[in-house]
């Protein structure tokens, strides 16, 4: 009897370390499953970025490529306009004399000085009751 009583003994701290054991794993397992939940969901928006950036990367390979062409584009356009500059010079002698002639001192003045805040305030600039004078001519002063 006292063996029997051993023995059940044996087995009730047994069957509590077992119950004790198998506490903890269930708390153990609802914990990964959360943190499994929370990289599942995490995952879910890491894709989604991907996506939306993969898309904007796309968008923007494609705008560069149209800018490079205009780019391209405004360059030949330069240089047809340059080719045309320099044959219409040398064709007219007129028309040279007039390119590399100073620019009148009121035009060179507006270049120079800061912006205008607006169209009257621009006006002011020019001297009053004075005429430009002629790009050909040197100025008086």
């Amino acid at each position: 009897m006292k063996a029997l009583m051993i023995l059940l003994a044996g087995l009730l701290a047994v069957v509590l370390w077992l119950r004790h054991d198998n506490a903890n794993l269930s708390r153990s397992f609802e914990r990964a499953n959360r943190v499994a939940s929370e990289q599942k969901t995490t995952i879910g928006m890491l894709k989604n970025q991907l996506s939306v950036s993969q898309r904007i990367a796309r968008t923007n390979e494609a705008g560069q490529v149209r800018l490079a062409d205009e780019l391209t584009a405004a360059g030949e356009l330069a240089a047809r306009r340059e080719e045309t500059i320099t044959r219409l010079m040398n064709e007219n002698e007129e028309l040279r004399r007039w390119y590399r002639a100073d620019l009148p001192d009121a035009v060179r003045r507006l270049h120079t000085r800061t912006a205008c805040a607006s169209a009257g305030h621009c006006l002011q600039r020019l001297p009053e009751g004075e005429p430009l004078p002629d790009a050909g001519k040197r100025s008086r002063h």
